[in-house]
């Protein structure tokens, strides 16, 4: 097996989308489907007995646990795992859940099958792709403090970002990839990717997306 094969679970309680779903992803030449739940209990007691996928692709919506419970449950046991949202609808409190909890992209399930094909892999390769309707419903929700301080209270205060971290960290927000941001900021790739190291140690994040909840968690992009 190729070490660059991307092990994929899906978690969904409709069995015909789950059927859909590998048939679909049984296309692709280094992706492989590790296995299948269909609620989230399933799926933690599938981690438990040893499966260890690199990607998830978990419907928000399932009977008994919840999507956004079983992401949070499953990163506290695989931090490294990717976990994509699935879900019918744009609800903010669904996008918002999910993110917390620890999924890295969010998905609807109307998405072009090579979008969600772009999505897996951008999830395994730590770029993650968010859908442009969701970045601008993120957008929307910034100017929202409450959608994020209902439940969240700042933990710290904004740590020591430079100005041009703070640039970049705007960026993220507009779901820049990195050759985006280069572009948009005149510097290089490599500078992109050392700003965006720097981001995440300072704000003890592991991805592009966390940073992003974060900052608005805490208001820190309000005025963005």
């Amino acid at each position: 097996m190729k070490n660059d094969t991307i092990r994929v679970m899906l978690a969904d309680d409709h069995e015909i989308l789950r059927q859909g779903l590998r048939a679909l992803l049984q296309l692709e030449e280094n992706i492989l489907v590790v296995g299948e739940a269909n609620s989230g209990e399933a799926l933690l007691q599938e981690i438990e007995q040893g499966v260890h996928p690199d990607v998830v692709l978990m419907d928000v919506s399932m009977q008994g646990m919840s999507g956004i419970e079983a992401t949070r449950r499953l990163k506290q046991r695989l931090p490294a795992v990717r976990v994509i949202g699935l879900t019918a609808s744009e609800e903010d409190d669904a996008i918002v859940g999910m993110l917390r909890a620890g999924a890295c992209s969010y998905l609807v399930k109307s998405l072009p099958a090579h979008d969600l094909v772009r999505a897996i892999r951008s999830a395994y390769y730590h770029e993650p792709w968010v859908p442009a309707s969701i970045q601008r419903r993120l957008h929307t929700l910034v100017g929202r403090q409450g959608a994020f301080h209902s439940s969240y209270r700042p933990s710290q205060s904004m740590p020591s970002l430079t100005r041009r971290e703070k640039d970049v960290i705007k960026t993220l927000l507009d779901g820049y990839t990195n050759k985006e941001i280069a572009r948009h900021l005149v510097i290089s790739e490599r500078t992109v990717q050392t700003h965006l190291s720097n981001i995440f140690s300072k704000m003890n994040v592991a991805s592009r997306t966390e940073a992003v909840l974060v900052a608005m968690r805490d208001g820190w992009l309000m005025n963005h």
